[in-house]
């Protein structure tokens, strides 16, 4: 999340001049006409005056009324990015809040509703290890740093793939649209080797920090709330092996054969697109029509 400045932008700010001019041309135009028509027939001496007195009033009315239109427009433009901001970003991380990252995942799920060979996406649940010890040795300040560390090292691995959000407390959570086994878990294990070498250093703990990762790997169609309930035992499994590790489940609705079927045909299809098949149908075509 990229956090909006409290001031005007200078996109803001070419609007704002945009405006101020289109107005004040716009105004002077429509008084020089409205008097030129009115005071045609009073003379040339007449329509001179009275059509400078149209081109300079306007002038002098309408920079500063629209220049100040223009600011209050932006400021609350401003300030609606800066409430939906609020209203779907954590604070102290920068990561989504568990609100919106639910409603971005389950609305990525509905989508998939309508695509015929949809991808194997996974759902990651991270929980920080004995946090409340950090709090308690080293205060809240070495806390806010470590949970602020957690975030930067998911949010670099997890990248463009996918979205991530704080769910609460010390716990994150991490959705991968497109991905594998083998990558999940590659990508699993970076988030875990990345917090304990970073987080704890920039926290200034004594001890390293760590986290226990739950992963659900699952295929469409899927229900939101029992993929999160797989991932959430799955950190609940690597809590009780011993913390600081990954514990990985796959779930799928359909069954093997029906999968493994899915997945060869995905190949085919994807191995016909990249290499068409020569039948030399049209060949034979074009030799009948030439004789």
């Amino acid at each position: 999340m990229k956090p909006l400045e409290p001031g005007l932008d200078r996109r803001a700010v070419i609007w704002i001049v945009n405006c101020t001019l289109g107005g004040t041309v716009g105004c002077t135009a429509i008084a020089m006409l409205i008097t030129y028509r009115c005071t045609a027939h009073f003379g040339a001496e007449v329509m001179a005056t009275t059509l400078s007195l149209a081109f300079y009033i306007p002038v002098l009315l309408a920079v500063p009324l629209f220049a100040f239109i223009g600011v209050k427009m932006q400021q609350l433009a401003l300030a609606n990015r800066l409430l939906v901001q609020a209203s779907r970003y954590d604070g102290l991380t920068g990561c989504l809040n568990r609100g919106a990252f639910t409603a971005d995942v389950i609305d990525f799920f509905a989508k998939q509703d309508l695509t015929p060979f949809p991808p194997t996406s996974a759902l990651l649940i991270l929980d920080a290890d004995h946090f409340k010890k950090i709090n308690d040795c080293h205060g809240h300040l070495a806390g806010d740093a470590a949970l602020v560390g957690i975030a930067a090292v998911l949010r670099d691995a997890v990248g463009e793939a996918g979205v991530v959000g704080r769910l609460g407390g010390e716990e994150f959570g991490a959705f991968v649209r497109s991905t594998d086994v083998v990558a999940i878990g590659a990508l699993a294990e970076r988030i875990r080797l990345g917090v304990a070498e970073d987080s704890g250093r920039e926290a200034g703990c004594a001890h390293a920090v760590t986290v226990s990762i739950g992963t659900a790997l699952f295929t469409y169609p899927a229900v939101y709330e029992d993929i999160f309930k797989i991932a959430d035992d799955q950190l609940y499994l690597a809590k009780r092996a011993g913390r600081n590790c990954v514990c990985m489940m796959e779930h799928s609705h359909m069954p093997g054969s029906i999968r493994a079927m899915a997945e060869r045909l995905r190949s085919g299809f994807a191995e016909l697109d990249a290499h068409p098949v020569d039948t030399g149908v049209d060949d034979q075509a074009s030799r009948l029509a030439g004789r």
